[in-house]
């Protein structure tokens, strides 16, 4: 009886051992590493758009489902002609929480016109967004060109800041409120990532305030344009971004708060 029990202990030993040995010799799978998130700490992001495309109110929905708002360049003397947007459209835009701002009454070069007609163009065009129930207090100058004739005229109209189309990243506050700073125009061939990395980049490099310049949302329908699909895509990494410290506003809400502290790119 006890020689016997002996073996069937022996025996479920023996069977205990080779199960430990066969679980043993099988390698454990390690869990993949955690990509630790992009984080922001200093930069702000301005999205904006010149003209008034028609093409940009496409961009109205994506705004909202990632809790974005942008700048609206708008060139008032195209309001409601083929291939710009409409009064109405404009209106949803500004009930969203965008900001409409100027871009002068016909699209002309500010070097190029002078005195009264140079007014004109500054001055009808706020004139003609006022009079549409918005409260234009910013600017962007047509192809980026100004001079200080023209910056003069900017500030005697009642708009409070103007914005150029490179040398950016900006600083908070900026030295030049007439002169702001945007990061390279997007172009039909500007990547997504190639975006990420321009936001991405003034955080590495210290901080400071990345103002995008968009102008067509279509599929390659002009030099200027950035198509629908990848427009999508950066609103969404965006809207993360803002879980990770990026801060998105306008133009005008950046310097309407005075901003929280100083951001040195």
């Amino acid at each position: 009886m006890k020689h016997s029990l002996f073996l069937s202990l022996c025996g479920l030993f023996l069977i205990m051992g080779l199960v430990g040995c066969g679980s043993s010799s099988t390698p454990v799978s390690e869990a993949a590493p955690t990509r630790k998130p992009f984080t922001f700490s200093n930069t702000v992001l301005s999205l904006t758009f010149d003209d008034g495309d028609a093409d940009n109110y496409d961009v109205r929905s994506v705004l909202a489902e990632n809790n974005l708002h942008a700048t609206f360049y708008i060139i008032s003397g195209f309001i409601g002609i083929d291939g710009y947007m409409t009064k109405d459209q404009l209106r949803g835009l500004y009930e969203d929480g965008n900001e409409i701002g100027g871009h002068t009454r016909d699209h002309m070069k500010l070097t190029e016109v002078r005195g009264a007609d140079l007014q004109y163009q500054v001055c009808q065009n706020r004139q003609d967004l006022v009079s549409l129930g918005f409260d234009p207090v910013s600017f962007a100058y047509p192809y980026g060109q100004y001079d200080d004739e023209a910056k003069q005229a900017v500030k005697d109209c009642g708009f409070m800041n103007a914005r150029l189309v490179t040398h950016g990243p900006e600083v908070i506050p900026p030295q030049d409120l007439y002169g702001l700073r945007a990061m390279p125009y997007i172009v039909k061939d500007t990547q997504v990532d190639k975006i990420q990395r321009y936001v991405k980049g003034v955080e590495k490099d210290g901080g400071g305030w990345a103002i995008l310049t968009f102008h067509h949302v279509c599929d390659q329908c002009d030099q200027y344009s950035i198509t629908p699909e990848d427009f999508i895509k950066f609103a969404k990494w965006l809207h993360l971004q803002q879980q990770h410290g990026l801060v998105i506003k306008t133009i005008g809400e950046v310097l309407e708060s005075g901003t929280t502290g100083t951001v040195q790119p």
